[in-house]
């Protein structure tokens, strides 16, 4: 669903498009998570194929990881995030940033820090706004002179709150964290990666935190294999898609089932790529984005 394109007409008084608004809004369900001025997120569970749901089960449940693993992982997540936000270091550099610990260039600092990030959060007990201000205090070190909670209501997030409301949306984001609130991990965290995102507390590093905590999430949930996993890897080659689908969960019924489609999508994909590396028995990759349409 093209949420721009049906609010945009619907706003110019095309009753075909308010006619599909509102039979969408009679499909979704709220979340227990509200914006910044009060409005309940919602979500539409009859466009999450519950294929999609098993498949990515039993992917997950195939998968085989090992130490190594993990610490590969670590290095792949922490450049494959900081490529996204614009790190110029390659692959074939990340020896010396890892090994050598060179950091000559802002891009380097960048995935260095995201290194020592996840290297913090895998200490780390407890999980709350000081937790996302260490993060950024690490994030953020030595790459970027702005830095800090943002003073302005100007983001990359076109509803972000008013930086007034940036308190009351803290606490939602950490009741909803903390909560017993959605049955699936997978929905749950791409539910707290939109918010985090659309808060966007931070005037650098919000991009990198959001990737960070979506997983570190997910580990936490028991699912102990995402910390040889590098799904920031899949968002990496789909950055587009990525912002699309951060851009369409901004629409008129806070309906946020655009981004949870996206990140089900990256797990089965990613998934995917690690099982075809493992040479694991795998049935025809689907293109959900096709389904999706």
């Amino acid at each position: 669903m093209n949420y721009k394109e049906l609010d945009r007409k619907e706003k110019l008084g095309d009753e075909k498009a308010a006619g599909m608004l509102e039979e969408r809004a009679q499909k979704l369900e709220l979340l227990p998570i509200r914006d910044g001025l009060g409005n309940r997120l919602a979500w539409c569970p009859s466009d999450i194929p519950k294929g999609l749901l098993e498949d990515i089960d039993k992917m997950y449940g195939s998968i085989s990881v090992t130490d190594i693993d993990t610490d590969i992982s670590i290095e792949e997540e922490s450049f494959h995030s900081s490529r996204i936000e614009g790190a110029d270091t390659t692959p074939e550099e990340l020896f010396e940033v890892f090994r050598a610990k060179r950091t000559g260039a802002k891009g380097e600092k960048m995935v260095l820090n995201t290194y020592r990030a996840v290297k913090y959060l895998n200490v780390s007990q407890k999980r709350d706004i000081d937790t996302l201000v260490q993060l950024w205090n690490i994030l953020t070190d030595g790459v970027c002179d702005d830095s800090g909670f943002r003073t302005t209501e100007k983001t990359k997030m076109s509803h972000a709150p008013e930086v007034e409301l940036l308190d009351y949306c803290m606490k939602q984001f950490f009741e909803f964290y903390h909560g017993e609130n959605i049955q699936s991990p997978y929905i749950k965290m791409a539910v707290l990666h939109f918010y985090f995102v659309y808060m966007y507390p931070f005037r650098d590093g919000n991009g990198r935190i959001a990737r960070l905590i979506s997983t570190d999430f997910l580990i936490r949930s028991g699912l102990e294999n995402f910390s040889a996993l590098t799904l920031s890897k899949t968002i990496n080659e789909t950055t587009e898609k990525y912002h699309e689908a951060l851009d369409q969960s901004q629409n008129s019924l806070f309906d946020v089932t655009p981004f949870i489609q996206y990140m089900l999508k990256t797990v089965y994909d990613n998934f995917y790529e690690v099982l075809e590396k493992q040479h694991a028995n795998l049935g025809e990759h689907i293109n959900w984005d096709e389904i999706f349409e």
